[in-house]
């Protein structure tokens, strides 16, 4: 069995450096994260391959519960918390196991022991989705933002351009606009380049949006107008060709 990859999600150090001993006692894990919060490890979820996750439920900002309600999509799912009252509700989420802290070492392989169970029922189809999965299907199609205490999930296919605001950036959408504390620079790379160009210092744009060019303005399908600057048009126009 390949190892699995597995983070560790809990707002307190030592609940970390308990977990992080008791995976270190296993090849079969391999610990490939640390975060304090699940505003941190949400985004980090949803960009890279995570077999296993360790949740605590208690945390600030975005409890671990809620974590779950934000995700479609969840890997195998071990919550670690000090509290009993959850157990019950946290099952809704399909969870492996409910570990109470303090739990020793003998618990916690036998949360791992019903993932490796569940790893064996369904490894036929596992094997079968990785044999026929090519690498281009992997690609993003989405923004993890975080929108005052929410994580936003965005579809590339929604977005019709974006705007610099500060140390924000806008995201404007059929439906509504969204703002988040985030540089261009860095949704630029987190856009699929084939679907978006910058305009301006401050502006990306779908391509799909696009209507024409003209008079220094670039105009979009929905009507709006937008500055296009002069060191970015002639790379507009050639992406509009494609």
């Amino acid at each position: 069995m390949n190892q699995l990859n597995c983070i560790v999600i809990d707002d307190e150090e030592g609940a970390h450096r308990v977990l992080e001993h008791f995976i270190s006692q296993l090849q079969q894990l391999q610990l490939n994260g640390s975060f304090y919060t699940a505003v941190e490890a949400i985004e980090y979820v949803y960009n890279h391959q995570v077999d296993v996750m360790f949740l605590d439920i208690n945390m600030p900002g975005l409890t671990g519960m809620e974590m779950l309600d934000a995700m479609s999509n969840k890997p195998f799912v071990i919550l670690t918390t000090a509290y009993k009252e959850y157990a019950l509700e946290s099952y809704k989420y399909d969870v492996v196991d409910y570990l109470v802290k303090p739990f020793d070492f003998k618990t916690f392989l036998s949360a791992i022991d019903k993932v490796i169970n569940r790893l064996g029922k369904n490894k036929r189809a596992l094997d079968q989705t990785v044999n026929k999965t090519d690498q281009s299907i992997l690609k993003a199609d989405h923004l993890v933002l975080k929108v005052d205490n929410e994580i936003v999930k965005l579809d590339f296919s929604t977005i019709y351009y974006t705007q610099s605001y500060g140390n924000y950036v806008k995201f404007f959408t059929a439906e509504k606009m969204y703002m988040s504390q985030i540089t261009t620079q860095e949704v630029e790379n987190k856009l699929d380049p084939e679907l978006f160009v910058r305009i301006h210092k401050s502006y990306l744009v779908a391509l799909k949006e696009i209507l024409k060019i003209a008079g220094g303005q670039l105009f979009l399908k929905n009507g709006t107008l937008l500055p296009i600057g002069k060191f970015y048009k002639k790379n507009v126009i050639e992406r509009m060709k494609i």
